[in-house]
């Protein structure tokens, strides 16, 4: 683990990178390929949540692994709400819920993997050391 300033100082520029993340995905939500729409913007909040989750674990245990999923959240929250012109970013059909789900669950399953990881690495250390000591 790094030392805690250096830590945070990543950690918050990865909660910029989710802000960065979550524009793109608001923004390519609602392209169309002739009469389809194609919401690449899904695709966007999938991968980006879940790469900067690998990365914020890479600083950070718990809870804090998740700062760049609310930067991303954050600008989403900010999209479904209407504008004073009674513009509203998020379009009102089925691939605002999709954004929704890929952008927090790539990252839930992320954190879960990366979690059972440590526990097994821990759990090996462990099982090292007791051997080392029985003998």
């Amino acid at each position: 683990m790094r030392s805690s300033v250096e830590s945070w100082f990543f950690l918050a520029l990865l909660f910029v990178d989710g802000v960065v993340v979550g524009i793109l995905s608001v923004a390519f939500l609602s392209p169309y390929i002739g009469t389809v729409p194609v919401p690449v913007g899904v695709l966007i909040a999938a991968v980006g949540n879940a790469g900067l989750a690998v990365l914020a674990s890479r600083f950070a245990d718990g809870p804090r692994t998740w700062l760049p999923v609310l930067g991303w959240m954050a600008v989403v929250v900010v999209a479904m709400t209407g504008r004073p012109g009674g513009n509203v970013m998020l379009v009102n059909d089925w691939r605002t819920p999709l954004l929704l789900v890929a952008g927090l669950a790539a990252p839930a399953m992320v954190a879960g993997m990366v979690g059972t990881r440590r526990r097994v690495e821990a759990a090996r250390r462990r099982d090292i050391e007791r051997a080392a000591r029985g003998r």
